[in-house]
């Protein structure tokens, strides 16, 4: 049997490519601060470190899991499936906000990014992001409040006679 030490050095050369860019993309999904998962039919394939700030999870207690652990109610697990894949169906990628639920029961609000891998939702493969947006809603409320206050105290302080 004749051995093709060049064939050999190809694949070796391939491989160490091949785990370069596993090294690469690790590093870039663990340097992100937005939470960035996997799925496939609605269970973790795949978590970064970031879970962890937005979710209070670690990847290593998602991975494997029903993404209902994110969400508050059965309801809302369903709800946001039909919303997500309602559109994945229409095109590649979808952003919605969504309330979601870290590891302590605590309610947030999400800005939650997702895409379809490959062309077609066959295996229900998707990508998804989540930034917790639960203070910028909260500020965006406070604001809106301080608005209305202060048109009612115009109102109620205009002068006689005075037009807006």
């Amino acid at each position: 049997m004749a051995v093709d030490f060049m064939d050999i050095a190809g694949h070796e050369e391939a491989a160490e490519k091949v785990q370069e860019m596993l090294t690469l993309q690790s590093s870039i999904l663990d340097a992100l601060p937005i939470a960035v998962m996997g799925m496939q039919e609605r269970r973790i394939v795949l978590a970064n470190h970031a879970v962890e700030y937005v979710f209070g999870w670690t990847p290593e207690e998602l991975v494997g899991r029903s993404t209902r652990v994110l969400y508050r109610t059965e309801e809302d697990h369903a709800r946001i499936a039909k919303s997500v894949y309602g559109a994945l169906r229409r095109q590649r990628t979808c952003k919605l906000e969504f309330p979601c639920r870290r590891k302590g029961g605590k309610n947030i609000v999400c800005l939650v990014s997702v895409a379809r891998i490959g062309e077609d939702l066959q295996d229900r493969r998707i990508i998804a992001t989540y930034t917790d947006i639960t203070e910028q809603k909260r500020t965006e409320q406070a604001l809106e409040e301080s608005e209305r206050t202060l048109r009612a105290l115009l109102r109620l302080y205009r002068k006689p006679g005075e037009t807006s």
